[in-house]
């Protein structure tokens, strides 16, 4: 797929952030939230329509609050407009547009991931995903990994540290100090 086909863009913000202690979403980052953040880099990446996957009115919102991120994404297949879908955790703000663009570029019409971590994930919107996943939570597997698996996708090469995951306060504090130093591409 290149990256000037139209994609969907979903923001994974559903969480509840037991670990960091606070909504992950509303955190600040250089002057905005996190999700604000998240929202402008997909849009900067290409993305057609940006999707948030968050338990909250005027949001998408699974059908129910504890089946993780795939549920979030099967919410989000039936508001999808395009044929494929960039799935993007709200907690890994060091990704970048180039990052994403690679990730685009190598699916080439399949599914791809960074082979590092299951998120974020490029997916094709089909009514065969939709199957699969409502398919693999019915049988209570919630892994974005395992879905990843059955449908053969394709693991792009990136650096560690740019998916360097804020779950804990100790973790943003490591976000914060590199973003204010920055070093935004340093080695975490």
């Amino acid at each position: 797929m290149s990256t000037g086909k139209p994609f969907s863009a979903l923001i994974l913000a559903g969480g509840q952030s037991s670990r960091m202690g606070q909504d992950k979403a509303l955190l600040q980052l250089n002057g905005q939230s996190l999700l604000v953040h998240m929202q402008q880099l997909a849009l900067a990446a290409g993305a057609s329509e940006v999707l948030i996957s968050r338990n909250k009115p005027g949001f998408i919102q699974d059908a129910s609050g504890q089946f993780g991120p795939l549920a979030g994404i099967l919410a989000a297949l039936k508001h999808c407009t395009s044929s494929h879908l960039l799935v993007l955790p709200i907690d890994t703000p060091r990704l970048d547009v180039i990052s994403l663009k690679l990730l685009l570029q190598k699916a080439d019409g399949t599914a791809s991931y960074f082979a590092n971590s299951p998120l974020p994930c490029l997916l094709p919107v089909t009514a065969a995903l939709s199957t699969l996943i409502a398919t693999q939570l019915h049988q209570g597997l919630r892994s974005v990994k395992s879905l990843l698996a059955q449908l053969n996708a394709i693991a792009v090469p990136i650096s560690p540290s740019e998916l360097l995951n804020a779950n804990t306060p100790q973790d943003w504090q490591r976000c914060l100090d590199i973003f204010s130093n920055g070093k935004l591409y340093a080695k975490a």
